[in-house]
C-alpha cells in the first residue's frame, strides 16, 4: 500500500513539475505571439494613420498650382478652396491667409475660408477687429519656415466636441516671396474607429499621442471606459514604449513621418494570459482530484495531444496574420521610381529578408541593397532595422565606407541570435557619373555600357559580424548610359525542377540580350531578369527571395565647371568672376545671384583664412554643377579636418560684445542654401552647396 501511495505521489509531484514547467513556456509563447502581434497591429495603425495624411498633403500638393495661378484675382480664392475641400472626405474646411495689404481693394487682413457643415458647404471670411491671424501660431511658423507642417490637435470652437488637425503649406508667388498661408482641417472623429477596427483582444484598444503624450484619439466607450484610457495613459506616461504590469500591457510605436505621433496597443494582461491561467487551474484539480496514476497519465497524454492541436491551428491562423506584415513590408520599399532607377523584390515567404532603397541628395543617388541571412519574421524584423538604419546613416554621411561601418556598428550590438547581412551601398554623382561604393560581403553588382562586367569590388565582411569590420571603399566613374544591376542570390540560386541553379552565365546571357535591346531602361532591365528566373524555375517553388535593383546614369544637360585657387584672401577676385561667369551661363535673377555668390564667397574665405595654418599655401578647388533646376558648388581642400555642418549657429540675439567670434558666415550660408553636406576623403574636406532653382 505504501508503495503504491509512493509511487502515486511520487507520479503526482512529477507531474506536477512537468505541468509547472509547460505553463511556463506556455506563457513565454504567448507573451511572444502577443509582441508578434503587437508589431503587426502598431504597423498597420501607424500605415493607416500616415496614408490618411498623405491623402491630404497630396490634397494640397495636386492642388496648390491652382492657388498660386489665381493669385491675382481675389475672387477666385474661395473657388480653388473649394477645390481643396471638394477633394478629399476627410477635409472639413480651408483657409488661405494673405499677407497684410496683399488686396488693398479687401482691407488690410483677408482669409477666405471654406467649411463643410451638414452637407452645405459654408463661405466666410474670417479675418476683422476681432481676429488677426498674423498672430497667429500657424501663419508665423509658415512665414518663418517657409515648409509645410501638421499642426498638435485642437477643437474649432471652444464648447465644441469636433477635433482637428491643420495642413500648412506657404504660397509663394512668382517672385519666391510668401504671399499667403494656406491651410486644411482635417476631422480627427475618424480615427479612434480606424485605430481600434483590427484588434486581436475584444478588450485591446489603440490609442494615438502627440509627441508629449497628449491624447489625439482613442477607443470608442463601446469597447473600452474612460477611466481604463486615463489608467492607460498614465502608465504610458510613466514607462517606457514595451511595458507589462500586473494589470495591462502596452506596447507603442512613433510614426516615421510627420507629425510623428506615437501610436499604442493596449491589452488586458487577464484576457492575453485567459488561457494559460485555465490551463494551470485545470491542471492543479487534476492532480488534486486524480491519484490513479495510470488514469492520470492517460488524461494528461491526451490532454496534451489536443493541446499541440490547437497550437497547430494556433499557428495556422498566426500564418494568416503574417500576410498583413507582408503588406507592411512592401510598403517600407519604395514605391515610385524616376526614370533613372528601378527595383522589385519578390519574398519567398509571407515576409522576406531581402531590401533595397534609393534616394536622391545634393544631386547625388544613395542606394542600397541587401540579404538578412534566414528567412522569415526574425530576418524580415533585422530587415526593417538594417532599412532604417541605413535611411537615418545616410541622410548626412555620404561616405559608402562609412555608411557601412555605422550601420555594422548598431548591428553588433546585442546581436545575441548572430544574424548577418550582405549589404551593397553606392553613391552617384548625377552630373559627373562619379560613383563610390563599398560592399559588406554581397555579390558584386554587374555593369553595362558596351559589354557586361561585374562590378570591381574586394567583398569584405557582412554586417553584423564583428564591429571593427573596416569596410573597402571604391571608385569609378560611368559613363553616360552606363547601367548598374544590383541582385540577391535569389536571382543566381533559383533553381528548377531538377533542382539546377538558374547562375551567372544565364544572368550574363540575359544581360548581352538587354543591350542589344531597344527598352534598355531600368525598369526593363529589372522585367526581363524577372521572367527570365521565373521561366527558368517553371512549376518549382521559390526557395529564396529575390531582389532586383537597376541603376542607370543617363544625365541630362548639365553645365559643369570649376576653379583652383590658393588660400589668398586676393583669390577672392577670381572666385567672384568665376561665379559671375557661371550664373550668366544660367540667367539666374540678379537678387538669387547675389545671396549665391556671397554665400559661397563665405564658405571659401573660412578655408582661405583657417583651414591651412599660417604661412602654409594650400589649394582649393571649387566645382559648380547644375542642370538648370538644381545648383550645386563643392568646395575641396586639403587642409585640417572641418566640418561646418556640426557647427552651432551663432546666437544674434546677444550683444555684439556677449557673441563669441564666428559663426556668422556658417550661419548665413545655411540661411542662403537649400542643403549643405560634408565629408572627408581622400585627406580632403569635401563640402557641398545646393540651391534649388525651380
Amino acid at each position: 500500500m505504501l508503495s503504491r501511495l509512493g509511487v502515486v505521489v511520487l507520479a503526482a509531484v512529477l507531474v506536477e513539475v512537468i505541468s509547472i514547467a509547460q505553463y511556463e513556456r506556455v506563457k513565454a509563447a504567448m507573451e511572444e505571439e502577443m509582441g508578434v502581434r503587437s508589431r503587426v497591429v502598431l504597423g498597420a495603425m501607424g500605415a493607416d494613420v500616415g496614408h490618411m495624411m498623405e491623402l491630404t498633403e497630396a490634397t494640397m500638393k495636386e492642388n496648390l498650382w491652382k492657388v498660386r495661378q489665381e493669385l491675382n484675382h481675389s475672387d477666385s480664392a474661395y473657388v480653388y478652396l473649394k477645390y481643396l475641400v471638394d477633394d478629399n472626405p476627410h477635409v472639413v474646411g480651408a483657409f488661405i491667409a494673405f499677407t497684410p495689404d496683399y488686396y488693398p481693394s479687401k482691407g488690410r487682413l483677408f482669409e477666405p475660408y471654406v467649411r463643410k457643415s451638414k452637407g452645405s458647404i459654408l463661405l466666410s471670411q474670417l479675418a476683422g477687429a476681432d481676429h488677426d491671424y498674423t498672430q497667429n501660431e500657424f501663419y508665423l511658423k509658415a512665414l518663418e519656415t517657409r515648409q509645410s507642417f501638421w499642426s498638435d490637435p485642437y477643437t474649432y470652437e471652444a464648447d465644441s466636441l469636433e477635433s482637428l488637425i491643420t495642413y500648412t503649406v506657404p504660397v509663394l508667388d512668382g517672385r519666391g516671396e510668401v504671399a499667403a498661408v494656406c491651410g486644411l482641417d482635417m476631422d480627427l472623429s475618424w480615427l479612434g474607429d480606424t485605430l481600434n477596427a483590427r484588434q486581436p483582444f475584444p478588450s485591446s484598444f489603440g490609442l494615438l499621442l502627440t509627441e508629449d503624450g497628449g491624447l489625439v484619439a482613442g477607443p470608442p466607450e463601446s469597447r473600452t471606459s474612460p477611466a481604463e484610457v486615463a489608467a492607460a495613459l498614465e502608465v504610458i506616461r510613466s514607462g517606457s514604449a514595451e511595458t507589462t504590469g500586473k494589470d495591462m500591457a502596452i506596447r507603442s510605436v512613433q510614426m516615421v513621418r510627420e507629425p510623428y505621433w506615437k501610436v499604442v496597443q493596449v491589452y488586458r494582461t487577464k484576457e492575453v494570459f485567459a488561457r494559460a491561467w485555465k490551463m494551470r487551474r485545470q491542471q492543479v484539480l487534476m492532480i488534486l482530484l486524480g491519484l490513479a496514476i495510470l488514469a492520470f497519465m492517460i488524461e494528461r497524454f491526451v490532454r496534451s495531444e489536443s493541446k499541440l492541436r490547437k497550437a497547430s491551428e494556433e499557428q495556422a491562423r498566426i500564418n494568416g496574420e503574417l500576410s498583413v506584415a507582408q503588406r507592411i513590408q512592401r510598403e517600407m520599399l519604395p514605391t515610385s521610381f524616376p526614370p533613372f532607377v528601378y527595383g522589385s523584390l519578390e519574398p519567398a515567404r509571407e515576409v522576406g529578408g531581402d531590401l533595397f532603397d534609393f534616394f536622391v541628395r545634393d544631386g547625388k543617388l544613395f542606394f542600397c541593397i541587401g540579404d538578412v541571412a534566414g528567412k522569415g519574421v526574425p530576418s524580415a524584423m533585422l530587415m526593417s532595422v538594417v532599412h532604417s538604419l541605413f535611411r537615418m546613416v545616410s541622410r548626412k554621411e555620404e561616405s559608402p565606407s562609412h555608411i557601412l561601418s555605422m550601420i555594422n556598428g548598431e548591428l553588433c550590438r546585442g546581436n545575441d541570435s548572430n544574424m548577418f547581412v550582405t549589404f551593397f551601398v553606392g553613391c552617384l554623382d548625377q552630373y559627373s557619373g562619379e560613383l563610390f561604393y563599398a560592399t559588406a560581403g554581397h555579390d558584386k553588382p554587374f555593369i553595362l555600357s558596351d559589354d557586361v562586367a561585374s562590378l570591381p569590388a574586394n567583398p569584405n565582411l557582412p554586417l553584423g559580424v564583428f564591429p571593427d569590420t573596416h569596410f573597402e571603399e571604391h571608385r569609378c566613374t560611368l559613363s553616360p548610359g552606363t547601367t548598374l544591376l544590383l541582385y540577391t542570390d535569389g536571382l543566381t540560386e533559383s533553381k528548377n525542377v531538377q533542382r539546377k541553379q538558374f547562375g551567372r552565365d544565364r544572368v550574363v546571357e540575359v544581360l548581352n540580350s538587354f543591350i542589344k535591346s531597344k527598352n534598355q531602361t531600368p525598369s526593363g532591365l529589372v522585367s526581363a531578369l524577372s521572367k527570365a528566373a521565373h521561366k527558368f524555375a517553371g512549376k518549382e517553388p521559390q526557395s529564396d527571395d529575390l531582389t532586383l535593383l537597376a541603376v542607370r546614369f543617363a544625365p541630362g544637360e548639365v553645365l559643369r565647371d570649376k576653379i583652383s585657387l590658393i588660400n589668398d584672401i586676393d583669390e577672392v577676385d577670381r572666385l567672384n568672376a568665376f561665379v559671375k561667369s557661371f550664373f550668366d551661363k544660367l540667367n539666374l535673377d540678379p537678387k538669387t545671384a547675389a545671396g549665391l555668390r556671397l554665400a559661397l564667397e563665405e564658405t571659401v574665405v573660412n578655408v582661405i583664412n583657417y583651414a591651412y595654418a599660417p604661412e602654409e599655401q594650400g589649394s582649393i578647388t571649387v566645382l559648380a554643377d547644375s542642370d538648370r533646376s538644381e545648383l550645386r558648388f563643392t568646395v575641396i581642400d586639403s587642409g585640417k579636418p572641418f566640418d561646418p555642418t556640426t557647427v552651432l549657429e551663432a546666437d544674434t540675439t546677444l550683444n555684439a560684445q556677449d557673441r563669441p567670434i564666428g559663426g556668422l558666415g556658417i550661419l548665413l550660408t545655411r540661411k542662403l542654401m537649400d542643403s549643405i553636406s560634408y565629408t572627408r576623403r581622400d585627406g580632403q574636406n569635401v563640402l557641398s552647396l545646393t540651391k534649388i532653382l525651380s
